[in-house]
């Protein structure tokens, strides 16, 4: 064995651990131990550590343990965690391929892979490949329910690192949590999340367990719960102890709280403070990291050069170590940039690079640099750029709030099914006592007949008293689902209508002939009112335009809160001079007087787009494209400077197939004349 050993150290001093590896195999023979050793896996993961500052380094100190008895695999598998971190693909792929010949090790195989394809920003293909080491692993870690009731127990907890291999589901648990929170399925990825921190915090893992608290924070925020983000916080300190790179990673989410909170020098001095760690930590990726979400605000707060230069520092330390999910964001960021700097040309290089690392997917992260260059490109004067981005913008929000919508109804159903099965057993049960009465009054009555009468009278008793209350239950489990249904059709913000309850509206309408009048309703600049004077405010003013937009509809119309800043009107109106009326009594409504907001008043203007429809004798539409027809003329109104409304007059075209080409390019068809539009200015205009 020291012979084969110094042969691998030349080996590895020409830089193959991999090398190395190959020929302790062929020295010893495949195999691997059936039970994990708590104690070196806490060894190796701190070597694991010592590879994100140096990797050379770690391999030293990995190449010392071949040598004890049952260690091989797993310092293989941990050398191969070091080079994928380190972003040597080429060893990290060699690695994996000799682990490969062990089929013992086919879910440490799989879990190494999925490293590799996330840290290449390949979502996708990283939680196939986590889903099917997990799969592999089931019979030895448990689900989320044991961990947690195996973390109160020592000798469970014991027992389970000895057989569970920790280190690879730690691997899965943070990928597939990611691929959830990336799909917008906030409840599913809260839940791995928490599997995640309950089996870090069993096997003694500060780092992982730092990253399912940031992943639990990250959910809470993005379901607008705050309190619950600062608890995972205050969480992620404690677990950061004296780590440098892991109180780096804490400054991030206090950062992202400052910014929810409207706390704009706290956000700023978080950022800093988290570079500032990071370069004391000396863990290079994690300050690239940092460096650019300090460029990420200077971006957003029009500081464009500031941005630039942190990003080109950034630039050459995340392509060396191939983090391609990064590198997307790094490459929008500088687009994003650039767009402000009127270097036009520049930027669309920069977003062409970041839509390669994006691999065809659309993700919930695409939807916010969406709407980061729709806002730079209208800024920077250029319409024709933001419109197309906009209206892509609005078909992925469209799609992530169905995904959410339905993930949150399946957990309602959830809770609901499982209150009938508990009625239902419940029912048995009390249905299988009184048939064990019966069964003892009739033997009884061989002997005692008047007994057998007066108990078969009281069953009979007992039997129409649960019957009532079965129908008391039934009745109440009856209201509390029309009570969810009604609740799951308001907005809990303003208490109006939601896009469900548009949906059942627009299911008992003509589907394919849409008869009436349409609004949509954005209030202007309110990206500002959120960053200049915090949610507070920004929940204020969202309800007080919903107050006053109520007010200003008759009796039979329907005013839904469409999303974010924007509302939708559905009104039966007979013809197109009475939309023009409303639309503006609702922009004057807006933007006649101020807003109380706990800030002080502010002065809110609302833009809207609005028609009659049928647009023309042989041009019935969907609703669906009603809903685009007016969403396009709210665009315009935006362009035109805000303030105002913007009605579909008049349609010159020929059927639907001429409307479609129209949808197609709206700017055009205004400007030839096939659009005739009419304009109704808002107030102080």
């Amino acid at each position: 064995m020291r012979g084969v050993l110094r042969v691998a150290r030349r080996v590895a001093r020409r830089g193959a651990l991999v090398g190395l590896l190959g020929l302790l195999l062929a020295a010893s023979g495949a195999g691997a131990s059936p039970r994990f050793d708590p104690e070196l896996e806490h060894q190796l993961d701190q070597i694991v550590r010592l590879g994100q500052r140096d990797a050379q380094a770690a391999q030293s100190e990995l190449e010392k343990l071949t040598d004890r008895p049952g260690a091989r695999s797993r310092v293989y598998f941990s050398a191969a965690r070091v080079a994928i971190e380190a972003g040597d693909l080429d060893q990290a792929n060699g690695l994996i391929q000799q682990l490969e010949a062990d089929a013992t090790q086919s879910a440490q195989v799989a879990a190494l892979r999925a490293l590799s394809a996330f840290g290449q920003g390949q979502l996708s293909a990283a939680a196939t490949e986590a889903r099917k080491s997990m799969a592999q692993l089931d019979t030895d870690c448990p689900t989320a329910a044991v961990v947690v009731a195996a973390a109160s127990n020592a000798g469970e907890r014991q027992e389970l690192l000895e057989r569970c291999d920790v280190s690879s589901a730690l691997i899965d648990l943070g990928i597939l949590q990611a691929d959830q929170f990336s799909a917008g399925a906030y409840p599913k990825a809260f839940e791995i999340a928490q599997h995640q921190l309950a089996l870090a915090r069993i096997a003694d893992r500060d780092r992982e367990a730092v990253q399912a608290l940031t992943a639990l924070a990250w959910v809470d925020m993005a379901r607008e719960k705050p309190a619950d983000a600062l608890k995972w916080l205050q969480g992620m300190r404690r677990a950061a102890g004296d780590d440098l790179m892991l109180q780096a990673q804490a400054k991030t989410v206090e950062s992202m709280l400052a910014s929810l909170s409207g706390d704009k020098p706290a956000q700023l001095r978080a950022l800093q403070d988290g570079v500032a760690l990071a370069r004391q930590s000396k863990v290079v990726p994690q300050i690239a990291r940092a460096q650019i979400n300090l460029a990420d605000y200077y971006m957003h707060e029009h500081q464009p050069e500031r941005a630039l230069a942190l990003l080109n520092d950034s630039l050459p330390v995340v392509q060396r170590l191939h983090d391609q999910l990064r590198e997307r964001t790094l490459h929008h960021n500088m687009a994003v940039a650039l767009i402000r700097l009127k270097q036009f040309a520049a930027a669309r290089k920069e977003e062409a690079r970041s839509d390669e690392f994006r691999h065809g997917q659309q993700d919930t992260r695409r939807i916010i640099e969406l709407r980061e260059l729709d806002d730079a490109w209208t800024e920077a004067g250029q319409p024709r750029e933001a419109i197309a981005l906009f209206h892509q913008e609005r078909q992925l929000t469209q799609e992530a709030n169905a995904r959410n919508r339905e993930a949150l109804l399946a957990e309602l159903q959830g809770k609901n099914n499982a209150a009938v099965r508990e009625r239902d057993l419940a029912l048995l049960q009390r249905e299988q006592s009184i048939k064990d009465r019966q069964i003892a009054n009739q033997t009884l009555g061989v002997q005692i007949g008047v007994t057998l009468a007066v108990l078969l009278t009281l069953a009979s008793v007992l039997g129409l008293l649960m019957l009532r209350k079965a129908r008391t239950a039934n009745k109440a489990l009856k209201a509390r689902e029309a009570l969810l249904r009604f609740q799951s059709e308001r907005d809990p913000l303003t208490d109006l209508a939601n896009r469900r309850h548009f949906l059942e509206v627009m299911q008992r309408h003509a589907a394919d002939r849409f008869e009436g009048a349409l609004l949509m309703v954005d209030i202007d600049h309110f990206k500002h009112v959120n960053d200049e004077h915090g949610h507070a405010s920004g929940d204020a003013v969202i309800c007080e335009v919903a107050r006053r937009l109520s007010g200003a509809v008759r009796g039979g119309d329907l005013v839904v809160r469409w999303g974010g800043e924007e509302f939708l009107i559905f009104a039966p109106i007979s013809n197109q001079e009475q939309v023009q009326v409303l639309a503006a009594r609702i922009v004057d409504s807006v933007g006649r007087l101020p807003v109380a907001t706990p800030t002080g008043p502010l002065r809110v203007t609302a833009s809207a787009g609005f028609a009659h429809f049928p647009l023309g004798a042989n041009l019935s539409v969907h609703w669906e494209q009603a809903v685009n027809w007016v969403d396009m003329a709210l665009y315009t109104a935006k362009s035109r400077g805000r303030n105002c409304a913007i009605g579909i007059q008049g349609v010159h075209a020929e059927g639907r197939e001429a409307l479609i080409r129209i949808e197609k390019d709206f700017d055009a068809a205004c400007s030839s004349g096939q659009v005739e539009l009419c304009a109704v200015q808002g107030p102080f205009n």
